[in-house]
């Protein structure tokens, strides 16, 4: 096998990205709380107003749920060494996780699922880690092909038989 070449790569968010990632969901749902507090001073029992509750209220969890995947799995700082993923800066968190190459055993979202955005996860179910990132975060690609390159061969090759296969559909339309 040929020797790999090092790494010692830092991937970060520009700091306006970091801010909606971490703080987008507040300003949405004070806005979708003031569609709320009405309904809550003054309940109507007609049908479109429950529904309209009903539809803010769901939108207002998924949202929020959405926002808590964000905190829990993805980290503002990745850095990227021989033979492991260093994360840290998660919010409200002073964790660090490490996730050796070696350990990862699923590539998903975003990319790594033929899609041009969206989450993207390296996860090793085993040691119950999962990382996230998005195609936003500095030099995306090379995290990408780093993750893609260093990760076992089963995965590597799920991985890019799925992007053989895209690119396969993208060159027919």
């Amino acid at each position: 096998m040929a020797e790999q070449e090092k790494i010692d790569h830092v991937f970060t968010y520009n700091p306006m990205l970091k801010a909606v990632y971490r703080f987008g969901n507040i300003p949405v749902s004070m806005i979708l709380a003031l569609y709320i507090i009405p309904f809550l001073v003054n309940p109507s029992s007609r049908t479109v107003d429950i529904l309209f509750f009903s539809a803010v209220v769901i939108i207002l969890l998924i949202l929020n749920s959405f926002f808590y995947k964000i905190w829990k799995i993805v980290p503002f700082t990745i850095h990227a060494l021989d033979d492991r993923l260093v994360c840290s800066d998660f919010f409200l968190s002073s964790r660090k996780v490490e996730l050796l190459y070696s350990d990862i055993e699923n590539l998903k979202g975003g990319t790594f699922s033929g899609k041009f955005n969206g989450i993207m996860i390296a996860e090793s179910m085993e040691k119950d880690i999962q990382i996230g990132f998005f195609a936003r975060i500095e030099n995306a690609r090379l995290l990408e092909a780093i993750l893609i390159n260093r990760s076992p061969q089963p995965v590597y090759e799920k991985v890019t038989t799925l992007l053989k296969e895209r690119k396969e559909e993208l060159r027919k339309k």
